[in-house]
Formats: C-alpha cells, structure tokens, sequence
C-alpha cells in the first residue's frame, strides 16, 4: 500500500482529455531501401515512422497497440452520383497522394494494399479524398467509412489517444470528419469482423482544427505532392490512371483522446471509424449500415467534406511520454519497495530463528 501511495505521489498524470492540434513533430531514423517500381510510379521506398508529437496535452510517443487490419468499408450498390459511368465515378477507387521529388518520384514506400498505407505509419504517403463520391470524377476514392479493428479487442488506457494528419494548401489546417469508437463486432453487409456496436454517434471534428503547419518526413514545412488512382479497391496492383500534381501542400495533425469519443480508462473497444464530416446520425446504431445513403451520403463532395487527404497514419495507439520526474520516481519507488522486500526477508529470519 505504502509503495503505490509514493508512486501515485511522485508521478505526474496527465487528467485533462481534449481534441487538440498537433503542434509538433519528431521522426525516428530515416530508412532509405532500394527503388522500386510499380504500377508506372517508382517508389524510392524511404521509411521515417513517426517517433513523438507535441499537443497542448504535451508530448505522446506511439508505444501502443498497432491496430491488426484497416478496412474500407465502400457501398458497392451506388454509383455515388447515380450514374452508371463507371470511368468517372467508379465505387472501386482508391486514390493515393504522395510526396514527391522534382522527378515526380514517390519518397515513400511501396504498399500492395490501402490496408498497408495505414499500417505503415509512414506520412510520406495517404488516401487522397478518401469519402468522396458525389461529383464524377476519377479522383475520388468512394469510401463510406474506414475501421481500424484491433483483434481480440483492446482496453482502453487512460490518457490514450489517437493522432491523425492531413495534407492541405497554405494557410489551411485540415479538412472535417467524423470518428467514433466501436465496442462490438460481427458480420454486417456480409464483411465479418465489422463493427455492431458503436459507442456514440461519433466525434464531429471540423474543418481547421489540424495545427501545422509541422514539418514532413523530410524536415520542410511544405512540400510537392503528387496523386494516382487505382481501380480495383483497396488493392492498389496494376498501373495507375490519372497521375497528377496536387500541388505544393504542408502537413497538419490532430490528436483525439479516447475519452472525446465516450470511451473511459478500463473499457474494451475493437476499433474505430473514420467517416467523412456529412456522415448524419441520430444515434449510435445508424453508423453501423455504411450501406445507408441516409447517413452515410453518396454525394460527399470532394470539393467539401471529401476533401481530407488522410495521409497513412492513426493505426498505433498514442501515449504520453514519461517526464523526467516520472523516471525519478519509478527510480524512488523501486528502491523503497527493494528495501521493504528486505525488511520483510529479515524480520522473516529472525521469526524463524526465535521458534
């Protein structure tokens, strides 16, 4: 009892939970693998993950769970502006932006799958306008929703929290969407491991709230962007269409903590969901279908809240760096309780020896 009072004494806890902006940035070691190329886009196949971020809440580090699988959830059934023209409009986009160099490269890694993007938590590369779906143009990624679902199911800490990044011209800080938690899983539209049971209707983050701009893996506040679509789902093999400049963007990022989105500390989520910022429920239970045009809009414009350029990120849990006077602390700690170990051992021998 004695050594966790000291404990709960001596370390600083962060209580305060908030959506907040990202207003800094560290990256781990760059890794530079040898070139590739895939689908007409050579890859230099350089890695800098993420190392820390900086938010009012203070420094976080991505020491947590990394999610198991990310999911596109598409509705396959429309043809988002009610056409049939497949060529503009297909529902089976997926449109990738990168950082490029002066010689329209890709800086980042290759990735097989939409799926990789994420799990890969590498900011040279994401999903550009992944909601859109409204206007018939074959930039549009034509997703309803995006599930990071951890298998088996994962315990909320407290103080965890999530961080995404978007891209955007000068003077922008991200574009709105939509997130919520999921406390449930089974077959829905006939995809297992989708989430049942969502537990609230979500967290509306709008337009603006990203901070930046921060510094990209290359260490530049902005940088040229390029985009390229490919047309089989969430496999992102063959050769890409509609290779274009995005132009010059800058990087900007989000930090949301689990307790924005209705989850406490001791709480057993499977994942959660990113919508586009027209997602309209009333309730929990209308996020479920994303097949529902009458929450999950199929004229999301990508001039509007299909504008995120989610960049790959937001599948490791986020949390607070320790602060020096923490580690004095365990330090404090683990002497006290080494010496009431001894004392204990020695009061046991003298016990013994007077029976």
């Amino acid at each position: 009892m004695a050594l966790g009072l000291v404990v709960l004494c001596l370390l600083r806890v962060p209580t305060a939970h908030a959506q907040v902006a990202v207003t800094g940035i560290t990256y781990g070691t760059l890794v530079d693998n040898a070139n590739s190329t895939s689908g007409g886009l050579t890859y230099l196949n350089r890695d800098s993950t993420v190392s820390t971020v900086t938010s009012s809440l203070g420094d976080y580090q991505f020491n947590g769970p990394l999610a198991n699988n990310v999911f596109f959830r598409r509705n396959t059934d429309s043809n988002a502006n009610g056409t049939s023209n497949q060529t503009t409009d297909n529902p089976n986009n997926t449109t990738i932006i990168y950082q490029a160099n002066a010689s329209n490269q890709d800086l980042g890694n290759y990735h097989a799958t939409a799926e990789q993007v994420f799990l890969d938590g590498d900011l040279y590369t994401g999903i550009r306008n992944p909601f859109a779906n409204g206007a018939g143009t074959a930039a549009n990624s034509n997703v309803e929703r995006i599930d990071f679902y951890f298998s088996g199911g994962y315990t909320v800490q407290a103080n965890d929290a999530v961080v995404f990044f978007d891209v955007e011209n000068a003077g922008n800080f991200g574009d709105g969407f939509r997130i919520a938690a999921y406390t449930g899983i089974g077959t829905v539209n006939g995809f297992t491991n989708a989430p049942t049971t969502y537990a609230s209707s979500g967290l509306f983050v709008p337009a603006d709230s990203f901070g930046g701009p921060i510094n990209n893996p290359e260490g530049t506040s902005t940088a040229t962007y390029r985009r390229s679509t490919f047309t089989n789902a969430d496999n992102l093999s063959g050769t890409a269409s509609g290779t274009a400049s995005s132009g010059t963007l800058q990087l900007v990022g989000i930090q949301i903590s689990f307790a924005d989105l209705g989850i406490s500390a001791g709480t057993t989520i499977y994942g959660y969901s990113l919508m586009a910022g027209d997602t309209a429920p009333t309730t929990a239970a209308d996020l479920v279908n994303w097949n529902s045009a009458t929450y999950f809009p199929t004229n999301t414009d990508p001039t509007g809240y299909g504008n995120m350029d989610f960049m790959g990120f937001g599948a490791q849990i986020a949390r607070p760096v320790p602060e020096p006077s923490t580690y004095g602390a365990i330090f404090i700690a683990t002497i006290l309780g080494l010496r009431g170990v001894r004392r204990l051992v020695s009061r046991a021998k003298l016990h013994t020896s007077e029976g």
